[in-house]
């Protein structure tokens, strides 16, 4: 479903995944849905010739998940709000699109994971998005 919306505004879709990051124990659907939110945001918002990547990386025994755009970018301001319930910038208002309720979902599906969720952005130069998932250690809950 992004991957059409982004061919139809013109915005480039990327992957980098990181090969030491391996298997993460999660519920999937619960991180799909992460995921698609973040994504789906990045394509709204980047306009035309603009980019969308989704990378991994292991660091730390957790794995980072970022999604970065080259969109309008979140004013200082609004990075906190932003994942509060029903919260949009004035961009996300402009477009008329959706509820202001992915990220503070996002938010709270990362934190049952027990992982962090925030933005790295400043107006006018794209955003990352980024969440954590810890790594589970072996022969832990049965692994």
């Amino acid at each position: 479903m992004v991957k059409e919306r982004a061919m139809r505004n013109g915005v480039e879709l990327g992957l980098t995944i990181d090969p030491s990051v391996g298997i993460v124990a999660a519920d999937e659907r619960r991180i799909r849905q992460v995921v698609f939110n973040l994504l789906s945001n990045a394509v709204k918002f980047t306009p035309r010739g603009g980019s969308v990547v989704v990378a991994s990386a292991r660091e730390d025994g957790e794995v980072l998940v970022s999604v970065t755009d080259t969109g309008p970018g979140i004013a200082a301001d609004d990075q906190e709000r932003i994942f509060e319930e029903f919260q949009q910038t004035d961009v996300g208002l402009r477009q008329r699109e959706g509820t202001g309720l992915g990220l503070a979902l996002s938010k709270r599906l990362v934190e049952l994971h027990r992982g962090r969720i925030w933005v790295e952005s400043q107006s006018g130069h794209g955003s990352r998005f980024v969440f954590t998932l810890p790594i589970e250690k072996a022969g832990r809950n049965g692994g």
